[in-house]
C-alpha cells in the first residue's frame, strides 16, 4: 500500500508541475500574434498617359475637376500653352498643399507637375519643411487636423526667361496664385511658380510663398 501512494503522490507532483509550468507560460511568456494594421492603397481611376498625369480616388472633387479640365485640354492637338501652364499651375498646388489625403511626410504631392530634373530636390525640401509634422497614416487612425484645399486662382501670369542652375537660359511662364482651404490650419495661401519645357510637357522648377 505504501508503495501505491509513493507512486500517487509522484503522479499527482508531477501533474501540478505540469499545470504550473503551463499557467506560467500563458500568464508570462506567452505572446499574442501580432496583428499588421490595414495599409490604405490609393487607386487611379483616370489617367493622361502620354504626360503621366494620374487622378486617384483619394483626390479631391476639386482636383478632379481641374484634372478633367486638363485632359480635355489636352485632346485638342494645338491647344492653348498658357492654359496648360494654368491648369498645371493649380493642380500642382491643389495636390502640393491638401495633406489630408497624404498618408505620411513622404507622400509628397504635386510632383507629376515637377520639372523631372528637379523632382527628388523638391521632395526632399518638402519632407523637411511643409510636411515636417504630418503623421503617418497607413493604418488609417490619424486623427491630425491637416489642410484641404477648397479653391484656387491664378492671379497673374506672364512668359519669362529663366536660367538654369548650369547657366543656360530658357522661356517659361511666372504664375502668381491664391488659394483658401476648407480649414485654416496656417499653411501657404499665395505663391509663385516657375514653369519650364520638360521634355513634350511642361513642369514647375520653383516656388516660394507669398506674391
Amino acid at each position: 500500500m505504501k508503495k501505491k501512494y509513493k507512486i500517487l503522490l509522484i503522479l499527482l507532483i508531477f501533474i501540478v508541475l505540469i499545470a504550473g509550468g503551463v499557467f506560467v507560460y500563458f500568464t508570462f511568456f506567452r505572446t499574442e500574434p501580432t496583428v499588421e494594421p490595414p495599409v490604405k492603397e490609393t487607386v487611379v481611376t483616370n489617367t493622361i498617359e502620354e504626360y503621366g498625369y494620374n487622378l486617384e480616388d483619394r483626390d479631391t472633387l476639386l482636383f478632379e475637376q481641374l484634372f478633367e479640365e486638363l485632359k480635355n485640354l489636352l485632346n485638342v492637338p494645338e491647344y492653348d500653352t498658357e492654359e496648360y501652364v494654368k491648369l498645371i499651375s493649380e493642380l500642382f498646388i491643389v495636390d502640393l498643399f491638401t495633406i489630408d489625403n497624404k498618408l505620411s511626410r513622404y507622400d509628397v504631392g504635386g510632383t507629376e507637375y515637377v520639372y523631372s530634373g528637379a523632382v527628388d530636390s523638391f521632395k526632399s525640401v518638402v519632407e523637411s519643411s511643409i510636411y515636417k509634422t504630418v503623421e503617418n497614416n497607413l493604418d488609417g487612425t490619424r486623427t491630425q487636423d491637416l489642410p484641404v484645399v477648397a479653391s484656387v486662382t491664378v492671379s497673374e501670369i506672364s512668359e519669362i526667361t529663366y536660367t538654369m542652375p548650369d547657366e543656360s537660359v530658357v522661356d517659361g511662364y511666372r504664375v502668381a496664385l491664391d488659394w483658401t482651404y476648407e480649414e485654416s490650419l496656417g499653411y501657404d495661401d499665395s505663391g509663385v511658380l516657375i514653369v519650364i519645357p520638360d521634355g513634350e510637357k511642361m513642369g514647375v522648377v520653383f516656388y516660394k510663398a507669398g506674391s
